[in-house]
């Protein structure tokens, strides 16, 4: 005989539940964005707030009812540690006067995320990346301080507005690194410096095209490896299912022909 539990466990692991919870995040990342803008905030702002009270509390329904589901299972898993966090965080800010405090109702919006599994193996894989990338981030660095004091010794003299001291080269190597305006700043070196081409270029080819590119090789091998288990937890469970069904058109088939010889 199914408990209490495990019909409410059923209920919050149902398809149609996963989608009103999702369709709740939406709605919410809506008002929170509509009320960004002053007209519509002027003209719908009590009825807005009343929606986003609601959903806030239908989130802290959903929370209660996954913990009388799972028990102490429920914060024995990170995800589900996340979400409570989130849904508290909200329901302090929308019940808080505290403007800078109400302005983290938006982390509601990261809920969507346990929702998704997919968007959960991305996430975990961004997380599990952090050490590679911490190392990649170092070796930029070290590329970014040596480039700078070149420059620095360089350029300073005649350029102290970009390259003055070591800080100042950094700062603006950083932004020759993202290519964001990086030909205005070597076209005005270059016209103090005719060869300094060579230096802006060796820079983007080693900064840009090579560092950065292993900042996404890193993810993306990280990515693959964490979609594997999923996957293969996928297969297992076609497989399964493929089984279960095969017995059960074995079991058919053994019913007809034992009332086939009956008759």
């Amino acid at each position: 005989m199914a408990t209490a539990g495990d019909t409410i466990r059923k209920l919050v692991e149902s398809a149609p539940f996963q989608v009103g919870v999702l369709v709740l995040i939406i709605v919410n990342a809506v008002i929170l964005g509509a009320e960004t803008f002053p007209d519509v905030k002027a003209a719908m702002g009590p009825e807005l707030s009343m929606v986003d009270e609601v959903i806030i509390y239908a989130f802290v329904g959903e929370i209660i009812l996954r913990i009388f589901a799972e028990r102490g299972e429920y914060f024995k898993k990170g995800w589900n540690i996340f979400d409570f966090l989130i849904v508290v965080i909200s329901l302090l800010a929308a019940t808080s006067g505290l403007a800078a405090l109400r302005a983290f109702r938006v982390l509601r919006v990261l809920r969507v995320i346990t929702v998704i599994p997919r968007m959960r193996v991305v996430v975990s894989a961004l997380l599990d990346s952090i050490p590679g990338i911490a190392s990649v981030g170092v070796v930029l660095a070290l590329i970014i301080y040596v480039f700078a004091v070149i420059a620095a010794t360089l350029y300073g003299t005649e350029h102290p507005e970009r390259f003055g001291n070591v800080f100042t080269a950094m700062y603006t190597l950083f932004q020759v690194m993202t290519l964001e305006g990086w030909p205005d700043i070597a076209r005005q070196v270059a016209e103090t410096h005719e060869r300094s081409w060579v230096f802006f270029l060796t820079f983007v080819l080693i900064a840009t095209f090579t560092m950065l590119n292993l900042f996404v090789a890193i993810v993306v091998r990280v990515v693959e490896e964490d979609s594997d288990p999923w996957l293969d937890d996928l297969v297992a469970n076609q497989k399964a299912l493929s089984d279960d069904i095969a017995e059960l058109k074995r079991d058919i088939a053994e019913i007809a022909r034992n009332l086939g010889e009956r008759r």
